[in-house]
């Protein structure tokens, strides 16, 4: 009898399974595992193993099993990939609560999440895009019909982008490209941050030096740091004498456990480290800045002293007790503030306006960018510098001087 030559190692061989009949390939994968594929006889058995040859020789994953309907995968992904990240600290809480939002309000309800990732395409994409902008949202009424934004759909999308990017980088669903990355967000997603008017800053300005949180408010105008970073403040991290500070924490508020009687979540203080080097700075206090620090750390060890207790002696900025501000009750101290001043100012334009401010007091935009603590150059010149209309002014009459002195004028 003659035997079958063999196949190549790794090609794998063809076999005919005894329980069931179906012709079988197996064929080993560059990661050494092994993968079968199907046939009903020979010849679609062998046709199936040299498709799966090709896919191999032309670099592309391989699917091990069968790839999952993309809302079984979220979920796995959720519960699984985005879990193990939190716990090990590679991934904010708040960040995987926003995953877990996106997918479950926007997508596990769609036609979406019953096709299989394998064959997801890009027309399924910009449908469910336009489904979605078309759907009234959980926050529409009879009498003021909403329906999702263009920016909740941007997030959605951006949910999902990221998971299929987990899935092409696993190799294990056989995912040769992620389809979402393909697919432009609608329109509408952001625009750069305009800092407050001049004349709309002398008049928050007049109001918020008179304030109790003086201290905290000039702060952020001064050195541009976020909400939670100077809420994180330390004196331990803090040289009046020396006039810097050193960032190195947040204070945020997260979502809690799942209170199993109501089903919702109670939200709760953290502080937390912040994020990246760039963010954990040195920062020089203006002199200005300093004296009114001096003055607010008076005034706190007078309340200190007076209190039955006293959470946190560190803190720079606190309640009457010396526990951390709330971040939204800052928020409502805020637009208080603006109120009286009769103007709208979001907090987070103090930020911008530190930026424009410094640029405008002749910083270079490297000096802006370190005092922002952005990784990127780019973020710092296209999203928080506008500089005011004074400097586009002044540049417009430095050209001018300089046009006319070309030409003879």
């Amino acid at each position: 009898m003659t035997e079958k030559p063999r196949a190549p190692k790794g090609e794998g061989s063809v076999y005919q399974r005894k329980s069931d009949g179906k012709w079988c390939a197996s064929v080993t994968l560059p990661s050494g595992r092994r993968k079968t594929v199907y046939g009903d006889d020979e010849k679609a058995a062998s046709k199936a193993r040299r498709d799966l040859l090709a896919e191999i020789e032309a670099g592309r994953p391989v699917a091990l099993g069968r790839a999952p309907k993309l809302g079984d995968y979220l979920n796995r992904w959720l519960d699984v990939r985005i879990a193990s990240e939190v716990e090990a600290g590679h991934l904010d809480e708040s960040t995987a609560d926003s995953y877990r939002q996106m997918v479950e309000g926007h997508i596990l309800s769609t036609f979406l999440a019953k096709v299989k990732i394998t064959a997801l395409s890009t027309d399924d994409i910009r449908s469910w895009q336009r489904e979605r902008l078309k759907t009234k949202s959980a926050r529409s009424t009879p009498e003021n019909p909403k329906t999702y934004s263009p920016r909740t759909v941007g997030m959605a999308h951006a949910a999902l982008r990221r998971a299929l990017n987990d899935a092409v980088r696993d190799e294990s669903y056989g995912l040769g490209r992620n389809v979402a990355a393909l697919v432009k967000l609608p329109a509408g997603q952001s625009r750069k941050a305009e800092p407050p008017s001049e004349e709309d800053l002398a008049k928050v300005f007049a109001e918020m030096v008179a304030d109790k949180r003086r201290a905290l408010w000039l702060t952020m105008l001064a050195l541009g740091p976020r909400r939670g970073e100077a809420l994180g403040m330390r004196w331990s991290l803090t040289d009046l004498d020396d006039a810097s500070t050193k960032l190195r924490k947040q204070i945020r508020r997260v979502r809690g456990e799942i209170n199993p009687e109501t089903g919702k979540r109670r939200g709760k203080l953290v502080e937390k480290d912040l994020k990246t080097d760039a963010s954990r700075a040195k920062l020089g206090l203006p002199a200005a800045l300093v004296e009114v620090l001096r003055a607010h750390k008076r005034v706190q060890a007078v309340e200190r002293m007076a209190a039955k207790m006293w959470a946190d002696p560190d803190l720079i900025f606190t309640t009457t007790i010396g526990t951390a501000l709330e971040p939204r009750n800052v928020n409502r101290d805020w637009d208080a503030v603006c109120k009286r001043a009769g103007v709208k100012v979001r907090l987070h334009d103090l930020r911008h306006a530190a930026a424009s401010l410094a640029f405008q007091a002749g910083a270079t935009m490297k000096e802006v960018q370190a005092m922002l603590r952005h990784t990127r150059m780019a973020t710092t010149s296209d999203i928080y510098v506008e500089v005011f209309e004074e400097v586009r002014r002044g540049t417009a009459d430095r050209m001018d001087g300089v046009l006319r002195k070309i030409s003879g004028a």
